[in-house]
């Protein structure tokens, strides 16, 4: 397994061409990280809001705007003047499902902002789909593909047994002020997938996923808001079998507080501390056993490089340039892992989607 991914990827004659869907500020990050990578190029974006993405396109450079979704996938064929190899979507999360699925028997690749799905259901239908299509499939999960994470995984194997974690998303909502005016933004909204489990809690329970595996047993509380939203929780995996035997890992996440608590991965020789599950940067290991834990052994920092998204798109163009289907830092057995631990906590802490009610 590689420790890191390149920011750019070699000379092509071609670069992987995208199509965007959804214009918010994280398609914005995207285009950002595509005006820096030579292998990628945006070739349209669309958005239900035609002004957005009209707007989205005269900003980044992007030949075409459409008013929504299936517009841009019947203009942009492999047969058409101006083709899309590969379907980002970055629309709101209870259309991603649909739009994967949609994506992907039209013949394109896609990458799908997390959360990869709301519900198990969803997640092992989009997971078929790209089986039968056979094209490249891939949750935008970037944590994998940086620097700080591949840090951790260099150094995990030289803290001993591993017995307790604690991995911790906070970050107060920009929506909230909104929210508490009386409005209902889709962050808040559970008819929109939106809460704190799916948009922040994502992050340390994908992380627990990638370094140990898939959990055993789910325990989740987490406090609802009047719109029947989670505003913050904790989610607790437990590991009863297999090399992690015994290891416990408590995710915190929550849209209500600020980001001021550091993640901690404790094991029977060391520590190693980090500051942010989903872009670390200082890392370091401390202790060792018999002394003070919370002597500092070793600064493991990392130094990032470039656009939010960089590491990941540079990762996604090389994965599609060679044929591959899915990718190795990030398979789609952890997504489909990490949407079923999501559904469990929702469940537990009672917040309920209206896929939860249909079924």
């Amino acid at each position: 397994m590689s420790t890191s991914a390149a920011m750019t990827t070699s000379a092509s004659p071609r670069p992987v061409r995208f199509g965007v869907v959804g214009a918010g500020f994280i398609a914005q990050w995207f285009a950002e990280a595509v005006a820096q990578e030579p292998a990628a190029r945006i070739v349209a974006v669309a958005s239900a809001r035609p002004e957005r993405a009209r707007d989205f396109a005269q900003r980044h450079g992007v030949p075409h705007a459409h008013a929504g979704f299936d517009e841009m996938l019947h203009a942009h064929g492999p047969s058409s003047a101006d083709p899309i190899d590969v379907v980002y979507i970055a629309s709101p999360n209870t259309l991603h499902a649909a739009q994967t699925i949609a994506s992907l028997e039209a013949g394109f690749h896609v990458l799908v902002e997390k959360p990869f799905a709301l519900s198990p259901i969803e997640a092992k239908a989009m997971v078929e789909s790209a089986r039968v299509a056979g094209r490249f499939l891939m949750e935008a999960w970037l944590p994998a593909f940086e620097p700080g994470v591949a840090r951790l995984r260099e150094v995990l194997p030289r803290l001993g047994r591993v017995h307790r974690a604690v991995l911790v998303k906070e970050q107060f909502s920009s929506r909230m002020g909104a929210y508490r005016a009386g409005e209902l933004p889709a962050a808040f909204d559970p008819a929109r997938g939106g809460g704190s489990l799916m948009d922040l809690g994502v992050y340390p329970v994908s992380l627990a996923i990638h370094l140990f595996g898939t959990p055993d047993r789910v325990t989740a509380t987490g406090q609802l808001l009047d719109s029947g939203a989670d505003s913050h929780g904790t989610v607790v995996l437990s590991y009863e079998h297999g090399p992690h035997r015994g290891l416990e890992v408590a995710c915190l996440h929550s849209k209500t507080s600020v980001g001021a608590i550091d993640s901690v991965i404790a094991a029977e020789e060391a520590a190693v501390v980090i500051d942010d599950c989903q872009w670390p940067r200082r890392i370091e290991l401390r202790g060792p056993r018999g002394q003070d834990p919370r002597a500092l052994i070793e600064d493991l920092s990392v130094r990032r490089r470039g656009p939010q998204l960089g590491y990941e798109l540079a990762e996604v163009c090389r994965l599609v340039r060679s044929g591959a289907r899915q990718a190795g830092l990030h398979p789609l057995y952890a997504s489909l892992a990490a949407v079923d631990v999501l559904a469990q906590a929702r469940a537990q802490v009672g917040v309920r989607f209206p896929e939860d009610l249909q079924a």
